[in-house]
């Protein structure tokens, strides 16, 4: 049953003990001092709340610390990509040379592309594909990994679309949408294997 969490850090410890698993929803962008770094001249920046920002950290090393199953998408990617010490890029078009279109440029449009899932990994045995098509909505992508991280999609331009955790509970960080594509195959799978994970503990 899901279940939104109110932002409050007193809250953490009961979430954590009574929750058996989480997803770490997209928001807008994080602030570029959380990963050590000023605003980029020129980017295209929304920034989300910081105490939205430094709440969902708390809560997600403390399910990491505590075993939970995590599936972060889009932003909640990148903020534990940064939570584990990784930085963003802050805007694609700005910092790629030849970059795919990722987000979107005018109201009601819905972008799509293909990622290519890397061989050996956990997405891919979820996945089971290894070229899968995906509904994007970011401007943003890791930079630098975190700790723990193991890379495990890219997009065509060299955008990192997945990352999962090399060690421990389940945690797999998707950059796209799947939240967006209910009916689709691979988002099913996906959203199976964290009830999965969730329901083994």
């Amino acid at each position: 049953m899901p279940l939104p969490v109110p932002g409050i850090d007193a809250s953490i410890p009961d979430l954590v003990k009574r929750l058996d698993g989480f997803v770490l929803s997209g928001g807008d962008d994080i602030s570029p001092s959380f990963y050590r770094e000023r605003p980029l001249p020129g980017a295209n920046l929304t920034l989300s709340p910081d105490r939205r920002t430094r709440f969902e950290m708390k809560l997600f090393r403390a399910a990491r610390k505590a075993g939970k199953p995590i599936l972060a998408i889009c932003g909640g990617a990148q903020l534990a990509n940064i939570a584990l010490g990784g930085s963003l890029y802050q805007d694609i078009p700005l910092q790629f040379t030849r970059p795919i279109q990722h987000s979107v440029r005018k109201k009601g449009e819905k972008i799509f592309h293909p990622v290519s899932v890397l061989d050996g990994t956990l997405l891919e045995k979820v996945l089971d594909p290894s070229r899968i098509r995906v509904r994007s909505s970011h401007h943003q992508s890791i930079k630098n990994p975190g700790c723990g991280i193991q890379l495990s999609a890219l997009a065509g331009d060299g955008v990192v679309e997945a990352f999962e955790g090399r060690k421990g509970s389940f945690l797999i960080a998707v950059q796209w949408h799947p939240e967006k594509t209910p009916n689709d195959r691979a988002t099913k799978k996906l959203f199976r294997a964290l009830v999965a994970a969730a329901s083994r503990r």
